[in-house]
């Protein structure tokens, strides 16, 4: 059996699928930042109590980065749902970044034993025990913002492109 040679970039995805897909990943990592960081920001004392409890940060830092963080998340939200490509891919580097942090943090408190609340949505109901399902959902939220951050072109007629 001879197999036909290969002419150009086989497309696996149709564009218009792509776009889509590429859409929708935008759309939830920006949601699940933009609910992550509004209570952060309205409790900011109650996340950095959070982020101390999880004992990986020197105390002076603390509530700097309860600061910084949801601040992070809403810039990112922001940039990944702006459609200009260079900023969708800035956004999805500072959420890719805080999300590979958290899973390192995750790690760490699975390895060490610590018993702690997430601190993920603030001090919400959504809140949860750090776990490997923890760990599991922020692998795909990871996924998804690589997702988030691929290139989606039109053509002059405004039709998707790959």
């Amino acid at each position: 059996m001879q197999l036909a040679p290969s002419r150009g970039r086989n497309r696996v995805v149709d564009p218009r699928v792509r776009f889509a897909i590429v859409w929708a990943a935008r759309i939830a990592v920006a949601a699940t930042f933009v609910i992550a960081a509004t209570p952060k920001v309205v409790e900011l004392e109650a996340f950095a109590t959070a982020i101390d409890n999880y004992r990986a940060f020197p105390r002076w830092s603390i509530n700097g980065l309860a600061a910084v963080v949801p601040m992070l998340e809403l810039v990112g939200a922001a940039a990944v749902m702006s459609g200009r490509q260079r900023w969708v891919r800035a956004g999805a580097i500072v959420l890719g970044g805080l999300t590979t942090a958290f899973i390192a943090l995750v790690v760490s408190v699975l390895t060490r034993g610590i018993d702690l609340q997430c601190g993920c949505f603030g001090g919400n109901e959504l809140t949860e025990l750090v776990g490997w399902p923890t760990l599991v959902r922020d692998v795909a939220l990871l996924s998804a913002i690589v997702v988030a951050g691929l290139e989606t072109r039109r053509s002059a007629s405004g039709a998707p492109v790959g």
